[in-house]
């Protein structure tokens, strides 16, 4: 394995943005020792796949990658890594010929433990300062940015505090020289992620970071950094000084904030055991509408949750068409073996669960179009995605988190390009290049 040329990783990434994030952190790791990147489905000497097991339906597009590596790829090394791994290893062993298994916990040592395993693709005489070394996120105009990891939320429905473990913030200074290392290559929008970034804190410093605030605060005056975006976030710690921060950045922080719902019933998000109700969460959402025009909002649901009645179904529909909801993302209730909630009783039908399902994707449809119609008029700044293979259309992302139509042939790159929108489709929008800038 001298040939450094024939040295190929393809990667694959099932789940959140967290895991995209390690996916590119475990890639990047393994670029100095000679390794190409390829796509899955070339042929490649090692094959990683970063599994997800938030619901029924993640296990199952983890087996059927790992299964699909290891029917493309007969000579390739199998490795799986991720949450899947520390839910159920057994499981993941059996998919087939896997060579390594890499739990959470084990990702930031994937070189140590893969060089253990594969001295062959690790020879010290094949690391070579004259191979091409793509950086981290090398295929992606826009970045994200692991601030914390783990939750120390007990959700009666979610497995993720027991794969991930309890919550570990980032020191600040580190995500910031962070920053600072993303912005030398290019990125213009750096999306902050995490299980529960809301509750992000650093206080083992002198000069303690003590909130999410505080952590954008910092990003906003210790670096030049066009544009920051707040991935998921709890509706619980959206606080008055966040959205103040947000307020006074200009556009440097974007118009759009995601907050999971999960129920409209306060009876049910109570067995759900959310540390919250209807009310807080309508204010919650009301309140960060309302810092900035045109902001989107996003909320996460849960249909089908074990006890779930028509009654409480119907408060979540209310919620939803409270008009202060861009979008929704729709999730039917899956049992995760540990967890309270697979222990109760009652559950819902699957019929009844489906249907739900489409009444709630079918609302989140015709909220999306409203807010696509509204950004006629409008200028946006607009960030574009790579061409996906097989496609001949070119897509871009607002700073409020709008699909932005754009030219084929648009080479924008990682820099923010202002876009007066003209017209709105349901689930997109278009219009006229202004050129670089943010909008607004």
């Amino acid at each position: 394995m001298n040939d450094t040329r024939k040295k190929t990783v393809a990667v694959q990434t099932v789940g959140c943005r967290l895991n995209q994030y390690e996916t590119e952190r475990m890639a990047a790791a393994l670029y100095p020792y000679g390794f190409r990147r390829v796509r899955m489905g070339e042929q490649a000497n090692l094959c990683i796949i970063n599994t997800c097991t938030v619901t029924h339906r993640a296990d199952s597009s983890s087996r059927h990658l790992v299964q699909k590596a290891v029917r493309e790829n007969p000579d390739a090394r199998i490795v799986v890594a991720g949450c899947y791994v520390n839910s159920d290893a057994e499981t993941v062993a059996a998919l087939g010929p896997v060579d390594v298994l890499i739990s959470n916990e084990q990702k930031p040592h994937l070189v140590e433990i893969l060089s253990e395993q594969f001295p062959d693709l690790f020879e010290p005489q094949s690391i070579s300062e004259q191979a091409v070394t793509p950086t981290v996120f090398d295929r992606f105009n826009r970045t994200w940015l692991k601030i914390s990891d783990g939750c120390n939320q007990r959700c009666a429905y979610c497995i993720l505090p027991m794969v991930r473990g309890q919550l570990l913030n980032r020191p600040a200074v580190e995500i910031i020289d962070e920053v600072r290392s993303l912005m030398t290559m290019g990125f213009e929008e750096i999306v902050l992620t995490g299980l529960n970034i809301g509750y992000y804190r650093d206080r083992k410093v002198l000069d303690p970071t003590k909130n999410l605030a505080a952590l954008c605060t910092r990003i906003m005056t210790e670096t030049d950094l066009p544009r920051l975006r707040l991935s998921s976030i709890e509706p619980q710690t959206v606080r008055d000084e966040l959205l103040r921060v947000i307020a006074d950045s200009g556009d440097r922080i974007c118009r759009h904030m995601h907050l999971p719902m999960q129920s409209g019933s306060t009876r049910l998000l109570r067995i759900m055991r959310r540390p919250y109700d209807q009310a807080t969460y309508l204010k919650r959402i009301t309140d960060a509408r309302a810092v900035r025009s045109n902001t989107i909002i996003g909320a996460d649901i849960i249909v089908g949750f074990p006890g779930e009645t028509d009654e409480d179904f119907r408060q979540s529909v209310e919620v939803a068409e409270s008009g202060q909801i861009d979008y929704l993302h729709v999730f039917s209730y899956s049992d995760r073996r540990g967890t309270m909630a697979s222990e109760l009783g009652d559950k819902v039908k699957p019929d009844v669960i489906k249907e739900r399902n489409a009444i709630l994707s079918a609302i989140s449809r015709k909220l999306k179009a409203e807010a696509c119609r509204r950004q006629v008029g409008e200028t946006l700044g607009v960030i574009s995605e790579h061409v996906k293979p097989g496609r001949n259309e070119l897509y871009g992302i607002s700073d409020n988190y709008l699909r932005v139509k754009l030219p084929v042939d648009f080479n924008g790159g990682r820099h923010i390009h202002k876009v007066r929108i003209t017209t709105a489709a349901p689930n997109h929008v278009s219009g006229e290049i202004l050129g670089p800038g943010t909008g607004e």
